[in-house]
C-alpha cells in the first residue's frame, strides 16, 4: 500500500506534527471528500505501507522528523513543488531559497533518487512568457542539479474544485505548450535532470519528455517498492499507481491563486477545528458516520475512495 500524503493539502508544511502522531499510533482516519458520511480507516503500520509519498511546497517542517521516520522503517518519498512565482500567486508559501535549501536537507537526507521536484503548474500569460520561464526555470535547475533526478511539470487546468482567485489566469494554448517544451528540455538534460509531463493533454514526446504519472511505475520498480494498478485514473491522463491518499480538502494555508484543493475562502479555512492529536486532519467523529478499513497491501478497492475533486 502507497500513502499519499497529500495532494489534498500540504501536510509537510502544516501537518507534519499530526503525520507524525498518526504513524506512531498505526493509523489515521480520512473522510471521504465526496461522500461525507464515510470515514476511512488507513493503517500505517510499517508492515502494510510500501512507500509514503509526501507532496509539499516546504518540505522544511518534515526535515528534522526524517530520522524518526526511518527508524520506523518507512520508506519516504518526496515531490517537492518549486516554482518561480511570486506572492500574489503564491502568498502563503516561503521564499524559494529557503524552500530550495530544505529540499537539499531532504536530498542529503533520503537520497536524489527518492525526491522529485514538481515546477508546477506552468503559467503562460503577458507577465509569465515563455522567456520569463526560461530565466526562472535554468536558475533553478542549477541550484537543484545534483540533488534530484526528476522533473515534473504540467500545465496550469481548470477542473473540478479549480475556482481562480485572479481574474488572468488561463490555460496555455497549444502552440505555448510547444513553446515552453521546447525551451525545458534542453536546459533540463543540460542539468542532469529528466523531464517529465504530468496528466498530457498534448504530446510532447518530440521534445524528449515523458508522459509518465507522478507515482509511476518505473520510479517503484527502481527503488523495489510493491505497488498495484488503480482502479481507475485519479483524473484524466492521470497513470500514477493505486495510492491512498490520507489529506482533507481545505486545509492549506498557502492559499495558492490557482489551487483546486482549496475551495473556500481563508479566513473559513482558519475557523477550521484542527488537532495534531486527533486521528482526522480535521474536524471529528460525527453520529452516523461509517467507518471502513483499509488496510494492508490486498485491502478493498473502494472506487469511491478515489481522489477526483468533487
Amino acid at each position: 500500500m502507497i500513502i499519499c500524503a497529500s495532494r489534498r493539502t500540504d501536510i509537510p508544511a502544516f501537518h507534519s506534527e499530526w503525520m507524525m502522531n498518526r504513524l506512531r499510533a498505526g493509523y489515521a482516519l480520512v473522510r471521504n471528500p465526496v461522500h461525507r458520511t464515510l470515514v476511512y480507516r488507513v493503517d500505517l503500520a510499517q508492515r502494510n505501507v510500501d512507500a509514503i509519498v509526501f507532496v509539499t511546497k516546504n518540505p522544511a517542517p518534515m526535515v528534522p522528523r526524517l530520522k524518526e521516520i526511518g527508524a520506523m522503517g518507512h520508506t519516504s518519498i518526496f515531490m517537492v513543488t518549486v516554482t518561480p512565482y511570486g506572492r500574489d500567486l503564491e502568498p502563503g508559501v516561503p521564499f524559494k531559497a529557503d524552500v530550495v535549501d530544505a529540499f537539499k536537507d531532504v536530498s542529503d537526507t533520503i537520497g536524489r533518487d527518492r525526491i522529485l521536484w514538481r515546477y508546477d503548474p506552468v503559467i503562460v500569460d503577458s507577465r509569465h512568457s515563455v522567456e520569463w520561464h526560461r530565466r526562472r526555470f535554468g536558475l533553478l535547475c542549477r541550484e537543484l542539479e545534483g540533488y534530484t533526478d526528476r522533473c515534473i511539470f504540467s500545465f496550469l487546468e481548470t477542473y473540478g474544485r479549480f475556482s481562480p482567485r485572479n481574474d488572468v489566469l488561463r490555460a496555455a494554448s497549444p502552440a505555448e505548450m510547444d513553446a515552453v517544451a521546447a525551451m525545458m528540455a534542453p536546459i533540463a538534460v543540460e542539468h542532469g535532470i529528466r523531464l517529465s509531463y504530468c496528466c498530457p493533454r498534448r504530446d510532447l514526446s518530440r521534445f524528449g519528455i515523458d508522459g509518465i504519472g507522478c507515482i509511476d511505475r518505473t520510479l517503484m520498480r527502481r527503488l523495489g517498492i510493491p505497488f498495484e494498478e488503480p482502479s481507475a485514473p485519479l483524473r484524466e491522463g492521470c497513470s500514477c499507481v493505486r495510492n491512498i491518499d490520507i489529506g482533507e480538502y481545505d486545509t492549506c494555508g498557502h492559499n495558492c491563486a490557482y489551487c483546486y484543493a482549496n475551495a473556500t475562502d481563508s479566513a473559513a479555512r482558519e475557523a477550521r477545528k484542527y488537532d495534531p492529536e486527533s486521528e482526522l486532519l480535521c474536524g471529528a467523529l460525527r453520529p452516523g458516520d461509517e467507518i471502513v478499513t483499509l488496510a494492508g497491501r490486498r485491502g478493498p478497492r473502494l472506487s469511491d475512495y478515489a481522489d477526483r475533486a468533487p
